[in-house]
């Protein structure tokens, strides 16, 4: 029993360390007719200068659908080009979020930008009411954020 309390004790103070950074928020209509959303840290190596794209796909059949992306700019994401890390200054504390690989062989080898477990993104769907002036209305918003433990 004192194993269990302690336990969960333990999950409850690391779940209380992690804060989370809100990127970009999207209506239910922005979505519509089942839209992806993916994320990605982007960087410019020659600025050691980093951010999050979000990319919005259609789901088209045929595979030919435009895709938008947004630019998310992060107060304190920095890439640091001599060790090819990713690394966020959140709450007064540094966390490494992605690092540069290098993955495949020969030929194929490729450098890629690989999350760590300290950082994650996580997208929500919240309902909201508003007011257009007439009546009150309900709808959703999905929402991203960057998770950083």
């Amino acid at each position: 029993m004192k194993k269990l309390i302690l336990g969960l004790c333990l999950m409850t103070a690391s779940l209380a360390q992690a804060g989370e950074i809100k990127l970009h928020s999207f209506s239910q209509y922005d979505l519509w007719g089942s839209a992806s959303v993916s994320q990605e840290f982007t960087i410019n190596e020659e600025l050691e200068r980093a951010w999050v794209t979000i990319t919005v796909t259609a789901n088209d059949p045929d595979g030919v659908g435009p895709s938008d992306e947004v630019r998310v700019k992060i107060p304190g994401l920095t890439y640091n080009k001599a060790t090819g890390i990713i690394s966020i200054d959140f709450e007064g504390k540094v966390t490494d979020c992605a690092a540069m690989k290098t993955v495949g062989r020969s030929i194929f080898r490729r450098k890629e930008l690989k999350m760590t477990p300290a950082c994650k993104f996580e997208g929500r769907w919240r309902k909201i009411s508003y007011d257009d002036g007439f009546e009150i209305k309900k709808t959703s918003k999905y929402e991203i954020f960057l998770v950083v433990e």
